[in-house]
């Protein structure tokens, strides 16, 4: 599990539980460590959640001290909707034309996983693959560079607005109306929003990869 971007195997040749964890990994990006984008991401979620538990309990939302407000929201969906995007319009359009533009070297599942981190690495991560992919087009070229700069840049210039803008709120006092964040619920709340924002986003490329490529092998196939 890494945000690095370390190449420890040749991602080819990875079983579909190995694939699986690489994938979801870089959809999330929740890990820490690294480049530091697993922290950003986190704090993104916890942001959501607490706006969101807020307004189902009628609790002021604040986080780290202050409120978040519109402006904190609109940033922070910006964030988290920029990289399913960059990853999944462009899969889409592979797959769409997939005689010109795929380039896929591994037939049924596996080859779905091949595209799919192609993208997903190039938005969230430094652009390795799972190989054996006919990559050097000028359609791949340009359409990971398009998933880079819309990933990391789009993403990054959110992420600074954002925190410029909670650095300039005034802190405010706990009261009895604070929604408290340093509790076990509010942990469980914020792995739920994570699974439902983040997770099932990406989950029918997911299903179509590694999953159904699992189901094939432990069929025989």
């Amino acid at each position: 599990a890494t945000m690095c971007g370390a190449v420890n195997s040749m991602h080819d040749s990875l079983m579909p539980p190995g694939g699986f964890a690489t994938l979801f990994n870089m959809f999330l990006q929740i890990i820490w460590g690294g480049q530091g984008t697993g922290t950003a991401y986190l704090f993104i979620y916890l942001i959501l959640a607490v706006f969101l538990t807020g307004l189902m309990v009628g609790r002021t939302p604040e986080f780290l001290g202050r409120k978040i407000e519109k402006s904190e929201i609109v940033l922070a969906s910006v964030v988290l909707l920029v990289h399913p995007f960059a990853i999944l319009i462009p899969w889409a359009i592979t797959f769409g034309f997939p005689d010109t533009l795929s380039g896929i070297s591994n037939p049924g599942f596996h080859g779905v996983s091949q595209v799919v981190y192609e993208y997903a690495s190039a938005a969230a991560n430094n652009g390795s693959g799972f190989e054996g992919l006919s990559d050097n087009t000028l359609w791949w070229n340009l359409s990971t560079s398009v998933s880079i700069l819309a990933g990391r840049y789009i993403a990054i210039i959110a992420l600074l607005l954002l925190a410029d803008s909670m650095s300039r709120k005034q802190p405010v006092p706990m009261t009895a109306g604070t929604l408290r964040t340093d509790t076990r619920l509010f942990t469980g709340v914020t792995s739920g929003v994570i699974l439902i924002l983040g997770a099932l986003t990406f989950l029918p490329a997911l299903v179509l990869g590694p999953i159904a490529e699992a189901f094939l092998i432990a069929r025989g196939g």
